[in-house]
């Protein structure tokens, strides 16, 4: 029994079809007994068929049912994708395995032999494969003669890639000419395991998210299998004919909690189709609103808070950025950023601050002089303060200082709904989101654990050096209060190092 993992970031295409070009180049010797046709054995098509999910209209894993070929600039680039042609006689018996390489030629992608293979006679029977290798079995190349034996010489492939393990087969049985349309469905069956929670978009609509699972694992027999992570789901390839009741288990762990499933019912099992294996969690959660919950926004600007057990955005919601901290004593904070007149009422009578999922520009060409007499003419008590989250009040003196220079903020003005405008974080507001809750020196426990959510969405990660807004005014020494690793720089001055923006609710 043999587990095939799957682990790659695919493109979600639902159909690909490729053109290829018949080559100018000489054809290689006939041999005896064969009849010569006029070309070379091309490809003009390739279609990749997707697994089925039991609704055609529904893809139920995003990335890794569909397939997109990448395309080398020659037959000698490294890169670019390769099919293998399996050339079978009259009696059944492969007697060739040949590579065609995707290229790009003068801007056309294209299926290129890379022996220029003659199209003869003796070819009666095709079965191409993706992705191509040179096939060894006991020690000695292999040339497999059915799907079968393709199947199981790929299955002996040590292989990290899902690309690499996903076997797209097609047979062509009746060869009429010497251009191939090839007609890929995936060798294997595809198992998926995934859970879902609903949030409410108002009263009359909610949205459906994966929630994040760990820990996943499934058993067939005493062979126990672990999938690998791809688009909020765990998934895995198998050539298995049948799942059984008992036989077959799965494990997996929402929230610290770990749960073991088996089936109803026997499930027989088919190439080229995905079977998904529901996670059920015996708690609706909380609605309270924690650190790390994803500040996403509707198509008409309204606000929502995913909870941070989501496995990623689902559609219908863009996310802003990510709450790295929450604001318990709201009044003293409005005051503190002069905002008494702001209309902000908080999500579920909670307020905090957000990080967005984009880095803002550096602070901009301008002396550290100019900085302090901007914030001095501001009437500004505090603004070397450590322990003070004036960010916002400190941002809008920069912003509004006339000849300043302050850039930080040019790729971030969008005003989101029930929030302040973006701003630089003070360094009082960077200890949360660098040090954490506890805003420990030398911590980076907030960093890293923003940074995990930032990753579920592949957004821009916290890294490197930081600035925020505060003030130092040093014996000999004056600019920007910075932070890395979680401590106060050893540096002061104007830095290069972009901003990360933040926004309270």
């Amino acid at each position: 029994m043999k587990q095939i993992y799957s682990h790659i970031k695919l493109a979600a295409v639902s159909l690909l079809i490729f053109s290829a070009c018949t080559q100018d180049e000489m054809l290689p010797q006939i041999g005896e007994n064969e009849t010569a046709v006029s070309d070379v054995l091309t490809i003009q098509n390739v279609n990749v068929a997707n697994f089925d999910t039991g609704n055609s209209t529904t893809r139920v894993i995003n990335d890794g049912v569909t397939v997109l070929f990448e395309a080398g600039n020659s037959l000698e680039d490294v890169n670019g994708d390769e099919i293998g042609i399996l050339l079978i006689d009259k009696d059944g018996i492969g007697f060739a395995n040949e590579p065609f390489k995707y290229i790009n030629e003068n801007g056309v992608n294209k299926w290129v032999s890379k022996n220029s293979v003659s199209y003869t006679s003796k070819i009666k029977k095709v079965i191409a494969y993706f992705p191509y290798a040179q096939i060894v079995k006991n020690g000695k190349e292999f040339i497999p003669s059915s799907v079968d034996e393709l199947k199981e010489a790929k299955k002996e492939e040590e292989t990290t890639e899902f690309k690499d393990k996903d076997l797209l087969i097609a047979e062509i049985n009746d060869i009429q000419s010497h251009q191939l349309t090839i007609n890929f469905k995936h060798a294997f069956s595809l198992i998926a395991f995934s859970a879902e929670a609903t949030i409410k978009l108002d009263d009359t609509e909610e949205i459906s998210y994966l929630l994040d699972l760990s820990d996943v694992s499934f058993s067939i027999g005493d062979e126990l299998y672990t999938p690998e992570s791809m688009s909020g789901k765990y998934i895995c390839l198998v050539d298995e004919e049948q799942l059984v009741k008992n036989d077959f288990r799965y494990f997996y762990t929402i929230d610290n909690i770990t749960y073991s499933k088996t089936l109803k019912d026997p499930i027989t099992l088919a190439a080229n189709q995905c079977y998904t294996f529901p996670c059920p969690t015996s708690s609706e959660g909380t609605a309270d609103i924690a650190v790390g919950d994803f500040y996403c926004t509707t198509e008409s600007n309204k606000t929502i808070i995913l909870p941070r057990n989501a496995a990623g955005i689902p559609t219908g919601l863009t996310c802003k950025g990510i709450v790295f901290h929450i604001i318990d004593d709201f009044e003293t904070f409005k005051s503190t950023n002069d905002l008494n007149d702001s209309n902000l009422n908080g999500y579920q009578e909670k307020h905090g601050l957000v990080v967005s999922t984009k880095k803002g520009n550096n602070f901009g060409t301008v002396a550290a002089a100019d900085i302090e007499q901007a914030f001095i003419d501001g009437n500004v008590e505090k603004y070397t303060d450590t322990e003070t989250s004036n960010g916002y009040k400190l941002t809008q003196i920069l912003v509004g200082t006339e000849n300043l220079g302050f850039i930080a903020l040019n790729n971030h003005t969008e005003k989101l709904n029930n929030s302040t405008a973006w701003y630089a974080p003070s360094f009082n507001e960077l200890k949360y989101l660098i040090q954490g809750e506890n805003t420990q020196t030398g911590s980076t426990s907030g960093q890293e654990y923003i940074n995990k959510q930032l990753k579920k969405i592949n957004a821009d990660e916290l890294a490197g050096t930081i600035p925020s807004v505060t003030f130092y005014n040093g014996v000999g020494d004056h600019g920007l209060r910075l932070m890395t690793g979680g401590s106060e720089n050893g540096w002061h001055g104007i830095p290069g190092e972009a901003f990360y923006p933040i926004c309270a609710f």
